[in-house]
Protein backbone atom coordinates (compact mmCIF):
# COMPACT_ATOMS: atom_id res chain seq x y z
CA UNK A 1 0.00 0.00 0.00
CA UNK A 2 2.88 2.82 0.87
CA UNK A 3 4.81 1.74 -1.56
CA UNK A 4 2.25 3.24 -4.67
CA UNK A 5 2.38 6.65 -2.48
CA UNK A 6 6.08 7.47 -2.72
CA UNK A 7 6.62 10.26 -4.92
CA UNK A 8 8.11 7.64 -8.19
CA UNK A 9 10.42 10.72 -9.16
CA UNK A 10 12.19 10.08 -6.01
CA UNK A 11 12.59 6.70 -5.02
CA UNK A 12 12.65 3.58 -6.90
CA UNK A 13 10.95 0.78 -4.95
CA UNK A 14 10.89 -2.95 -4.94
CA UNK A 15 8.54 -5.01 -2.70
CA UNK A 16 9.39 -8.15 -0.68
CA UNK A 17 7.05 -10.69 0.89
CA UNK A 18 9.28 -12.21 3.81
CA UNK A 19 6.56 -14.83 4.28
CA UNK A 20 7.84 -16.37 0.69
CA UNK A 21 10.69 -17.98 0.48
CA UNK A 22 11.34 -16.51 -2.59
CA UNK A 23 10.91 -12.99 -1.80
CA UNK A 24 13.29 -13.65 1.41
CA UNK A 25 16.21 -15.13 -0.32
CA UNK A 26 15.73 -12.39 -2.95
CA UNK A 27 15.72 -9.81 -0.47
CA UNK A 28 19.50 -11.35 1.01
CA UNK A 29 20.63 -11.26 -2.00
CA UNK A 30 19.93 -7.92 -3.06
CA UNK A 31 21.12 -6.91 0.22
CA UNK A 32 24.91 -8.37 -0.47
CA UNK A 33 24.74 -6.74 -3.95
CA UNK A 34 24.51 -3.24 -2.43
CA UNK A 35 20.90 -2.67 -4.24
CA UNK A 36 18.99 -1.84 -1.43
CA UNK A 37 19.51 1.57 0.53
CA UNK A 38 16.90 1.35 2.78
CA UNK A 39 13.93 -0.48 3.76
CA UNK A 40 10.70 0.59 4.63
CA UNK A 41 9.09 -2.07 7.15
CA UNK A 42 5.40 -2.38 6.62
CA UNK A 43 4.10 -5.59 8.13
CA UNK A 44 2.65 -6.04 11.44
CA UNK A 45 1.77 -9.09 13.61
CA UNK A 46 4.74 -12.08 14.94
CA UNK A 47 8.29 -11.64 12.54
CA UNK A 48 7.28 -8.49 11.46
CA UNK A 49 6.95 -6.73 14.68
CA UNK A 50 8.39 -8.86 17.44
CA UNK A 51 12.08 -7.99 16.23
CA UNK A 52 12.82 -11.48 13.79
CA UNK A 53 12.64 -9.37 10.63
CA UNK A 54 14.34 -6.34 12.45
CA UNK A 55 17.13 -8.85 13.68
CA UNK A 56 17.44 -10.28 10.03
CA UNK A 57 17.57 -6.40 8.61
CA UNK A 58 20.73 -5.80 11.29
CA UNK A 59 22.78 -8.86 9.98
CA UNK A 60 22.17 -7.40 6.19
CA UNK A 61 23.62 -4.06 7.81
CA UNK A 62 20.52 -3.00 6.28
CA UNK A 63 18.52 0.44 7.50
CA UNK A 64 14.80 0.00 8.07
CA UNK A 65 11.98 2.26 9.25
CA UNK A 66 10.47 1.73 12.83
CA UNK A 67 12.26 0.68 16.05
CA UNK A 68 15.25 -2.08 16.66
CA UNK A 69 15.27 -5.24 17.85
CA UNK A 70 15.01 -4.85 21.34
CA UNK A 71 12.52 -2.17 21.15
CA UNK A 72 10.47 -4.30 18.81
CA UNK A 73 10.50 -7.47 21.25
CA UNK A 74 9.68 -5.40 24.11
CA UNK A 75 6.54 -3.99 22.83
CA UNK A 76 5.19 -6.55 21.20
CA UNK A 77 5.88 -8.87 24.74
CA UNK A 78 3.15 -7.18 26.62
CA UNK A 79 4.17 -8.07 29.91
CA UNK A 80 7.63 -6.98 29.24
CA UNK A 81 5.87 -3.64 28.31
CA UNK A 82 3.90 -3.57 31.08
CA UNK A 83 7.17 -3.40 32.97
CA UNK A 84 8.93 -0.82 31.23
CA UNK A 85 5.57 1.38 31.68
CA UNK A 86 6.15 0.52 35.72
CA UNK A 87 9.90 1.52 35.43
CA UNK A 88 9.10 4.66 33.90
CA UNK A 89 6.18 4.81 36.42
CA UNK A 90 3.59 5.29 33.45
CA UNK A 91 0.35 4.50 34.64
CA UNK A 92 -1.12 1.20 33.56
CA UNK A 93 -3.99 -1.42 34.91
CA UNK A 94 -2.81 -3.91 37.45
CA UNK A 95 -2.26 -6.97 35.60
CA UNK A 96 -0.72 -10.50 35.99
CA UNK A 97 1.16 -12.60 33.39
CA UNK A 98 -0.39 -16.49 33.47
CA UNK A 99 2.08 -18.82 31.51
CA UNK A 100 0.36 -21.88 29.65
CA UNK A 101 2.40 -24.53 31.32
CA UNK A 102 1.03 -22.73 34.55
CA UNK A 103 -2.49 -22.83 33.71
CA UNK A 104 -2.38 -26.28 32.28
CA UNK A 105 -0.92 -27.70 35.52
CA UNK A 106 -2.96 -25.80 37.91
CA UNK A 107 -6.18 -24.20 35.92
CA UNK A 108 -8.39 -23.50 39.46
CA UNK A 109 -5.55 -22.15 41.31
CA UNK A 110 -4.74 -19.89 38.63
CA UNK A 111 -8.13 -18.63 38.45
CA UNK A 112 -8.34 -18.33 42.54
CA UNK A 113 -5.01 -16.07 42.47
CA UNK A 114 -6.57 -13.73 39.45
CA UNK A 115 -9.97 -13.20 41.03
CA UNK A 116 -7.88 -12.07 44.45
CA UNK A 117 -5.54 -9.76 42.79
CA UNK A 118 -7.64 -8.37 39.88
CA UNK A 119 -11.37 -8.82 41.46
CA UNK A 120 -14.02 -9.95 39.00
CA UNK A 121 -13.74 -7.79 35.90
CA UNK A 122 -11.05 -8.51 33.87
CA UNK A 123 -9.44 -8.27 30.34
CA UNK A 124 -7.63 -11.41 29.15
CA UNK A 125 -5.43 -10.94 25.56
CA UNK A 126 -2.66 -13.46 24.06
CA UNK A 127 0.91 -12.19 25.78
CA UNK A 128 2.00 -11.68 22.09
CA UNK A 129 -0.13 -11.24 19.31
CA UNK A 130 -1.38 -8.28 17.19
CA UNK A 131 -4.48 -6.45 16.14
CA UNK A 132 -6.88 -7.74 19.26
CA UNK A 133 -6.86 -11.14 18.17
CA UNK A 134 -7.32 -13.87 21.01
CA UNK A 135 -8.87 -10.56 22.92
CA UNK A 136 -11.63 -11.48 26.01
CA UNK A 137 -12.91 -8.54 27.75
CA UNK A 138 -15.10 -8.48 30.96
CA UNK A 139 -15.62 -12.69 30.43
CA UNK A 140 -17.93 -13.63 32.88
CA UNK A 141 -16.31 -15.91 36.03
CA UNK A 142 -17.17 -18.92 34.86
CA UNK A 143 -15.90 -18.52 31.02
CA UNK A 144 -12.70 -17.64 32.17
CA UNK A 145 -11.09 -20.21 31.94
CA UNK A 146 -12.32 -20.62 28.07
CA UNK A 147 -11.18 -16.83 27.45
CA UNK A 148 -7.34 -17.63 29.27
CA UNK A 149 -7.57 -21.02 26.74
CA UNK A 150 -8.55 -18.83 23.60
CA UNK A 151 -5.70 -16.36 24.47
CA UNK A 152 -3.15 -19.36 24.50
CA UNK A 153 -3.96 -20.37 21.52
CA UNK A 154 -2.60 -17.07 20.02
CA UNK A 155 0.36 -17.56 22.41
CA UNK A 156 0.95 -20.76 23.43
CA UNK A 157 3.59 -19.53 26.33
CA UNK A 158 1.86 -16.94 27.65
CA UNK A 159 -1.45 -14.53 28.46
CA UNK A 160 -1.89 -11.37 30.08
CA UNK A 161 -4.94 -10.93 32.32
CA UNK A 162 -6.08 -6.87 33.47
CA UNK A 163 -8.14 -5.72 35.49
CA UNK A 164 -10.75 -4.23 33.30
CA UNK A 165 -10.79 -0.20 33.36
CA UNK A 166 -13.82 1.16 31.90
CA UNK A 167 -13.85 4.45 30.03
CA UNK A 168 -13.00 5.95 26.82
CA UNK A 169 -10.08 4.97 24.43
CA UNK A 170 -7.25 6.65 23.47
CA UNK A 171 -4.56 6.70 20.98
CA UNK A 172 -1.38 8.83 20.90
CA UNK A 173 1.39 8.77 17.45
CA UNK A 174 4.48 9.57 18.52
CA UNK A 175 6.25 11.04 15.25
CA UNK A 176 10.25 11.72 15.21
CA UNK A 177 12.17 14.22 13.64
CA UNK A 178 15.74 14.23 13.46
CA UNK A 179 15.85 11.63 16.34
CA UNK A 180 13.30 14.14 18.60
CA UNK A 181 10.34 12.76 19.17
CA UNK A 182 6.51 14.84 18.74
CA UNK A 183 3.56 13.73 20.38
CA UNK A 184 0.82 13.92 17.42
CA UNK A 185 -3.11 15.05 18.26
CA UNK A 186 -4.75 12.42 20.42
CA UNK A 187 -7.24 10.04 18.86
CA UNK A 188 -10.67 8.74 20.42
CA UNK A 189 -11.55 5.54 19.29
CA UNK A 190 -15.43 5.14 19.34
CA UNK A 191 -17.05 1.53 18.47
CA UNK A 192 -20.43 0.42 18.13
CA UNK A 193 -19.73 -2.68 20.90
CA UNK A 194 -17.92 -0.60 22.54
CA UNK A 195 -14.47 -3.23 22.21
CA UNK A 196 -11.85 -2.34 19.49
CA UNK A 197 -11.11 -5.58 18.55
CA UNK A 198 -9.82 -7.17 14.76
CA UNK A 199 -14.03 -6.63 13.88
CA UNK A 200 -14.40 -3.19 14.93
CA UNK A 201 -10.61 -2.35 13.63
CA UNK A 202 -10.77 -3.85 9.85
CA UNK A 203 -14.92 -4.31 9.03
CA UNK A 204 -17.03 -2.52 11.42
CA UNK A 205 -17.77 0.76 9.64
CA UNK A 206 -19.58 2.26 12.47
CA UNK A 207 -16.18 2.66 14.00
CA UNK A 208 -15.52 5.90 14.63
CA UNK A 209 -11.53 7.74 14.82
CA UNK A 210 -11.83 11.40 15.80
CA UNK A 211 -9.35 13.74 15.81
CA UNK A 212 -8.32 15.76 17.45
CA UNK A 213 -10.32 13.88 20.64
CA UNK A 214 -12.78 15.46 22.31
CA UNK A 215 -11.19 15.75 26.09
CA UNK A 216 -9.71 18.45 28.36
CA UNK A 217 -6.81 20.20 28.21
CA UNK A 218 -5.13 18.65 31.19
CA UNK A 219 -6.27 15.31 29.49
CA UNK A 220 -4.80 16.03 26.26
CA UNK A 221 -1.69 17.10 27.68
CA UNK A 222 -1.42 13.93 30.08
CA UNK A 223 -1.58 11.85 27.15
CA UNK A 224 0.64 13.43 25.05
CA UNK A 225 3.07 13.15 28.19
CA UNK A 226 2.40 9.04 28.43
CA UNK A 227 3.14 8.76 24.69
CA UNK A 228 5.96 10.22 24.64
CA UNK A 229 7.04 8.59 27.95
CA UNK A 230 6.24 5.20 26.82
CA UNK A 231 8.46 5.74 23.52
CA UNK A 232 10.82 6.06 25.47
CA UNK A 233 10.56 4.01 28.07
CA UNK A 234 10.20 1.07 25.55
CA UNK A 235 13.03 2.27 23.53
CA UNK A 236 11.36 2.67 20.28
CA UNK A 237 12.87 4.98 17.13
CA UNK A 238 11.11 6.38 14.22
CA UNK A 239 7.58 6.36 15.37
CA UNK A 240 5.00 4.86 17.46
CA UNK A 241 1.46 5.01 18.56
CA UNK A 242 0.62 3.93 22.44
CA UNK A 243 -3.23 2.85 23.49
CA UNK A 244 -4.41 4.16 26.57
CA UNK A 245 -8.01 4.53 28.43
CA UNK A 246 -9.28 7.87 30.18
CA UNK A 247 -11.54 6.49 32.90
CA UNK A 248 -14.39 7.51 34.82
CA UNK A 249 -12.52 9.73 37.06
CA UNK A 250 -10.73 11.26 34.75
CA UNK A 251 -7.21 9.03 34.86
CA UNK A 252 -5.21 8.09 32.22
CA UNK A 253 -3.64 4.35 31.86
CA UNK A 254 -1.80 3.09 29.33
CA UNK A 255 -2.20 0.03 27.75
CA UNK A 256 0.33 -0.96 24.56
CA UNK A 257 2.72 0.64 22.75
CA UNK A 258 2.60 -0.43 19.04
CA UNK A 259 6.26 0.22 17.19
CA UNK A 260 4.85 -0.39 13.74
CA UNK A 261 1.24 0.91 14.06
CA UNK A 262 -1.59 1.08 10.75
CA UNK A 263 0.15 2.93 7.69
CA UNK A 264 -2.47 2.86 5.00
CA UNK A 265 -3.90 6.12 4.20
CA UNK A 266 -6.92 5.48 6.66
CA UNK A 267 -5.10 4.29 9.38
CA UNK A 268 -4.84 6.28 12.65
CA UNK A 269 -1.40 7.48 12.30
CA UNK A 270 -1.86 9.29 8.89
CA UNK A 271 -4.94 11.09 10.38
CA UNK A 272 -2.96 12.48 12.97
CA UNK A 273 -0.60 13.69 10.41
CA UNK A 274 -3.53 15.00 8.19
CA UNK A 275 -5.03 17.30 11.56
CA UNK A 276 -1.23 18.52 11.63
CA UNK A 277 -1.49 19.57 8.01
CA UNK A 278 1.06 16.32 6.52
CA UNK A 279 -0.58 14.41 3.61
CA UNK A 280 -0.11 10.61 3.82
CA UNK A 281 2.66 10.71 0.69
CA UNK A 282 4.85 13.85 2.96
CA UNK A 283 4.12 11.16 6.08
CA UNK A 284 5.95 8.07 4.42
CA UNK A 285 8.54 9.95 3.18
CA UNK A 286 9.20 11.73 6.58
CA UNK A 287 9.79 8.06 7.82
CA UNK A 288 11.80 6.96 4.74
CA UNK A 289 14.76 10.24 5.70
CA UNK A 290 14.13 9.49 9.27
CA UNK A 291 15.49 5.73 8.86
CA UNK A 292 17.93 7.08 6.35
CA UNK A 293 19.66 9.57 8.73
CA UNK A 294 20.11 6.59 11.34
CA UNK A 295 23.51 5.40 11.38
CA UNK A 296 22.15 1.77 12.20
Amino acid sequence: MALKYLPSDRFKTTPYDPAKTKDLVRLIKDAQAGKIDVVFNALHGTHGEDGHVQGLLEILGLPYTGSGVLASATAFDKSAAKEAYRRARIPSPKGMKVTGEAFRRDPSGVLKKLHDQLGHAIVVKPNASGSSVGLSVRPVRKAWKSAIAKALREDAHACLVEALIKGRELTVPVLEKKGVPHAMPVIEIRTASGLFDYQAKYHDKRTQEICPAPISRHATRLATRFALKAHAAIGCRGYSRTDMILDERGRLWTLETNTLPGLTPASLLPKAAREEGMEYPELLVRILAEARSDDK
